[in-house]
């Protein structure tokens, strides 16, 4: 037996090891040293924010070693009076490279560091106070308004992730993808302890991390500064305190996965089943359905409240709801939910190489031929039935959505149901080869109907 652990433990380890490894150079590629697909909005969301929070950041081209600053002017007019004179004094402290922007009054400058210093004094006596504003780090995507963009129409965990990324190792894409590609061995991690937990079996510890390495959702959106690679992060946190049955730990897990995007906390349902089957006081209850979730859910959007004031982000918040209900027109990557299992639509995030948010139609479609053998793989697995419960809840609620008029769905928004999926499949494939694993599901679901229809009976008799 122990030789087989110390091979699992092997196997889990390089997995872990390579897949950092792969995902780290390919993000880090010279083609992928400026904006990706939507990192266009959330990183320049997580600089605004920093620098309302009077915290700068530091980007150093690592070809000349000049750090990067952006000087944004007021308004137009302010532009138009005084960065030809800014433009003088760039040049006169060494700039080695200057970025106008056309869509916001605006101009990046790369500056040699002994030359940093000198250039912001001088910046700072010239203009007047009111009539500018220096960001340090590395220069915005040419967006209308984009200066003052805090994305609060979602939760901020993602953001702050981000953000860690570039208080910690300064203001460069790899820096902002970094938490995605740990994000993902993270997640690798959490799928083998959830399933090995619920199945007590190395192989199907495997199979599960297997589906999650290979998984191309999980791998396109871990090497792009976005949000779904970390909501997918508390998710498989969720499952596996689920699995763990740390009921309360989990609770907070389901706050922090929302605080990433409220998608993540589409499987909140099943906390609540959980609660009110285990809980003995309405206190407990409470606790674990309400008060916990909201804790891990408000501590990750401080620094949003912070920067914008509590009122205006709780505003904000509540106005996000109207934003995720409506549609954003005919986006041609547009994908609804039900086209996610078989891969009907990836969203392209980079060309050339080409990185696409596509599914895994094996991996999704097997969770409705799950359904059919659920009643046989619950009597010998029962916290399979946990997982498939957080996978159908997250579906139903993207179905909801999509009803009730937020019809603009892509297929990158799959990423958080690779975790349950990826756990269900372990576990499942583990014990499903056998055929009468469906003929007995088979006969209990008919024993069932034909019960409920004798009740039925019984009751139209009286």
């Amino acid at each position: 037996m122990e030789w087989r652990k110390a091979v699992f433990l092997l196997i889990v380890v390089i997995t872990l090891a390579g897949s950092f490894w792969y995902l780290y150079r390919f993000a880090s590629q010279p083609v992928f040293h400026d904006y990706v697909s939507d990192e266009v909005w959330y990183v320049p969301a997580s600089r605004n924010v920093l620098h309302r929070l009077g915290i700068e950041l530091t980007y150093i081209n690592g070809t000349t070693g000049s750090r990067g600053v952006n000087v944004i002017f007021a308004n137009q007019s302010v532009r138009i009076e005084y960065q030809y004179e800014v433009e003088k004094l760039a040049l006169k402290h060494g700039a080695t490279y200057e970025r106008e922007y056309r869509k916001f009054p605006g101009v990046y400058f790369e500056i040699p560091p002994e030359e940093y210093g000198p250039f912001i004094e001088d910046v700072r006596a010239m203009l007047p106070d009111g009539a500018y504003s220096i960001v340090p780090g590395f220069w915005y995507p040419d967006k209308d308004n984009i200066q003052n963009y805090l994305n609060l129409e979602h939760p901020f965990l993602g953001k702050d992730m981000i953000m860690l990324g570039m208080l910690l190792l300064g203001d460069s894409p790899i820096n902002w993808r970094l938490p995605g590609v740990l994000a993902f061995v993270l997640i690798e991690l959490l799928v083998v302890i959830a399933t090995y937990k619920i199945s007590r079996s190395y192989l199907a510890a495997l199979i599960a991390l297997a589906f999650t390495a290979g998984d191309p959702t999980l791998q396109a959106m871990s090497v792009v500064a976005m949000l779904d690679i970390h909501v997918a992060l508390f998710v498989a946190l969720f499952i596996a305190l689920l699995a763990l049955n740390r009921d309360r730990l989990a609770a907070v897990a389901v706050g922090l996965a929302g605080a990433a995007k409220l998608s993540g906390a589409f499987g909140w349902p099943v906390l609540l089943a959980r609660a009110f089957r285990r809980e003995r006081s309405v206190l407990g209850f409470l606790g674990t359905i309400a008060l916990l979730p909201a804790l891990g859910f408000l501590v990750p959007n401080l620094p949003a409240m912070v920067a914008v004031g509590p009122e205006e982000w709780f505003k904000q918040f509540l106005g996000s709801f109207r934003w995720h209900l409506s549609s954003k027109g005919g986006h041609p990557a547009a994908s609804p939910v039900w086209q996610w299992f078989v891969n009907a639509k990836a969203f392209p995030l980079h060309y050339d190489p080409n990185v696409f948010a596509q599914t895994d139609p094996f991996l999704l479609l097997a969770m409705v031929l799950f359904l059919l053998a659920l009643p046989w793989l619950y009597r010998r697995r029962r916290g399979i039935l946990t997982v498939m419960g957080v996978f159908w809840s997250t579906t139903g609620f993207f179905l909801l959505q999509y009803l009730l008029g937020g019809t603009t769905q892509f297929s990158f928004y799959a990423t958080v149901l690779v975790p349950p999926a990826a756990v269900a499949m372990g576990v499942a494939l583990r014990e499903l080869l056998r055929w009468e694993a469906f003929t007995e599901s088979l006969r209990l679901y008919l024993e069932w109907l034909l019960e409920a229809k004798d009740r039925v009976r019984l009751r139209l008799g009286r």
